[in-house]
């Protein structure tokens, strides 16, 4: 099988740097992800530590090739090893080597709290609030590496926290740029109300007694 071709939107795998795993976990076509260091894995039949590795699993908005990993393989920091996940469960508890097959080859049992996740479930939902992940977004935000559409195409869930992350964005942009918080606000001056309009003059108003020939040719 040619794993390049296989189209998935589940993948599990395995890469050596941390800038790696970062790029892929924190990409707009990712979903959810789980991922830990595995610095704690001997070698087969051996006490000899393996070089410490980051085992992950992600869920892509979309079906994507496998082919779709390769612009994280590098020269400089080798390939990432990925295979299409059809239980993506079972490649959830791997992470931690708690499978019948890791008990049977009696791995290292890593702690449920050195696996970080922001999968809710295994039918799509994620974790509104994980603080890791929003943090990271709004730290793109307001250094300008995303757009605000990127951003919104990226966790489209969030649009109800729209209003809060804007200002956490302009917060850390204004603290970058030398604001100084403890400052008074720039209020710009208040205008000078214009003069009062003039008042026309007061008419003093006589009344007359009308004669009783005068009420006669009235019309009323």
């Amino acid at each position: 099988m040619d794993i390049y071709k296989t189209r998935s939107t589940w993948w599990s795998g395995n890469c050596y740097h941390k800038e790696q795993l970062t790029a892929i976990i924190h990409s707009v076509d990712v979903r959810a992800y789980a991922y830990i260091l595995h610095d704690k894995c001997k070698k087969e039949n051996s006490d000899e530590l393996k070089k410490p590795h980051y085992h992950f699993l992600v869920q892509l908005e979309e079906t994507q090739r496998g082919s779709w990993f390769k612009q994280f393989s590098s020269e400089d920091m080798g390939i990432v090893f990925i295979e299409p996940t059809r239980s993506p469960e079972n490649a959830f508890n791997y992470l931690i080597h708690d499978t019948e097959k890791c008990r049977k080859e009696k791995a290292y049992l890593y702690d449920p709290s050195e696996r970080i996740s922001t999968i809710d479930d295994f039918t799509g939902d994620t974790k509104e609030n994980e603080h890791e992940e929003l943090l990271y977004d709004i730290t793109e935000l307001s250094e300008r590496k995303i757009s605000w559409y990127e951003f919104m195409k990226r966790k489209p869930k969030r649009i109800h926290m729209i209003g809060n992350i804007k200002t956490a964005v302009e917060l850390i942009s204004n603290e970058r740029n030398g604001y100084n918080f403890n400052a008074p606000p720039p209020f710009p001056p208040r205008p000078t109300p214009p003069p009062p309009r003039p008042q026309p003059p007061v008419r003093n108003v006589e009344f007359v007694e009308l004669t009783e020939e005068q009420k006669k040719n009235m019309p009323w």
